[in-house]
């Protein structure tokens, strides 16, 4: 029997178990999918180099993960969003100092310090919105501020959550990409770990004494303490029943926390079409939230696109058939650069959302949900943890470095429970 369960093989699972692993405790980790990172999942039969169907970035400079890209030697591209990015809120795709210098803009050229300075009590984007006062394409830009980066809609994003979780700081700096793939990280962090794939987890029976984990298929592990790393799409879900049940605090937070649909189509084209410079295109109407070029900075790149869809524009492209969804951003890309004539080699959909190991992309916080990631990350349910970047308080949340982080916290909580256990 080991000393750890850790459930999930993600970022957050495999740097929990390293740190345990390293400080002489025995852990066993066990997965549902037959890979190990969770929503890091680099694709490499879709056009002869790596492509990230899930995270893509390691944003700034600061990012935890960093000593261990240095570590194991992997080379990195950066992206700048903000230097080369395009915007289309609705008058065609400009680059952004062309968009920033209409008037109808300018009143929105505050927001970050308006909400920076955002006081309760919390409202949801919307609201902000009309307490703003903004119109035409200030109001479209502010919304994309608002949710260009969260899978939520206007109604649905929390304010105060959205500062409280960093994501302004993903509004300026350099992030990158691993050129070799983001899951060459991973697979580096996981080194020498026990590893069950296929243990998809049904019942976790937690107590004072320890934890016990039963899969769908009827195999059972026990050991003297446990870490949770399952989505909060998976917790919502109700398909993993908790014995005894969570506290009443870990259920308020799970109701503020919302696990938002994410879909990428990947587009691989014949030949280039957009600006060779382009990092990204922001889109404030369509069905498509963001656009950019998955080897924006690489020498003689494939000419390949990222069609990244989040919130209810996730939702609606989710609804179709794989088909129609490549036809419909295809489509979508005529309106932003009329004059090309893309001849499209292959397309393919990943959709987060109907995944049953994640049910979402990734988390935001609906009005009135500050604190709940502490809540949920609280080590309150006796020895059985929580890491993951859904319980994120330090870092920008729901990166892989926030999951990176959170393991690190729980590694270091585990310590202090078995140690306490044995005194």
């Amino acid at each position: 029997m080991a000393d750890v369960i850790v459930i999930g093989a993600g970022m957050a699972g495999v740097t929990v178990a390293r740190a345990l692993v390293r400080a002489g405790i025995s852990v066993c980790v066990v997965e549902g999918a037959d890979r190990i990172g969770g929503r890091i999942y680099t694709m490499r039969d879709f056009c002869g180099a790596p492509v990230e169907a899930g995270a893509e970035f390691i944003h700034g400079g600061a990012a935890e993960t960093w000593t261990d890209v240095r570590a194991a030697g992997l080379a990195v591209r950066p992206w700048r969003p903000s230097r080369d990015a395009m915007f289309n809120i609705g008058y065609g795709a400009h680059w952004l100092p062309v968009v920033l210098l209409h008037p109808g803009v300018w009143p929105v050229f505050t927001i970050l310090r308006h909400l920076a300075r955002f006081k309760p009590p919390d409202m949801s984007g919307r609201e902000f919105i009309a307490q703003r006062g903004y119109r035409g394409r200030a109001h479209a830009m502010a919304q994309m501020v608002l949710t260009a980066h969260l899978p939520g809609g206007i109604d649905e994003v929390g304010v105060l959550g959205l500062v409280e979780d960093g994501v302004l700081k993903l509004e300026r700096g350099v992030n990158y990409r691993i050129a070799d793939g983001y899951d060459r990280l991973i697979e580096y962090v996981a080194q020498g770990l026990q590893i069950e794939p296929g243990f998809t987890v049904q019942t976790i029976q937690w107590g004072q004494d320890g934890v016990n984990v039963r899969s769908t298929d009827g195999r059972e592990l026990s050991a003297r303490a446990g870490v949770c790393t399952l989505p909060v799409g998976v917790l919502k879900a109700g398909t993993v029943r908790f014995v005894p049940e969570l506290p009443e605090s870990k259920r308020t937070a799970l109701q503020y926390l919302e696990m938002g649909p994410v879909l990428k189509v990947l587009l691989h084209f014949d030949e280039r079409f957009w600006p060779r410079r382009l990092a990204t295109l922001g889109c404030a109407v369509g069905p498509v939230t963001l656009y950019w070029p998955v080897f924006y900075g690489a020498d003689e790149p494939p000419p390949v696109l990222t069609a990244y869809c989040t919130g209810p524009r996730a939702a609606a492209l989710s609804t179709v058939s794989e088909e129609e969804a490549s036809a419909i951003v295809l489509q979508d890309l005529r309106r932003h650069f009329p004059k090309a004539v893309p001849k499209l080699v292959a397309s393919r959909r990943i959709d987060w959302t109907t995944d049953p190991l994640s049910c979402g992309g990734y988390t935001f916080l609906r009005p009135g949900g500050t604190g709940a990631r502490a809540r949920l990350a609280a080590a309150d349910t006796a020895a059985l943890f929580w890491a993951g970047a859904e319980t994120a308080t330090r870092a920008i949340a729901a990166t892989v470095e926030a999951a990176f982080a959170t393991g690190l916290r729980a590694a270091s909580e585990v310590r202090a429970y078995l140690q306490r256990a044995a005194g």
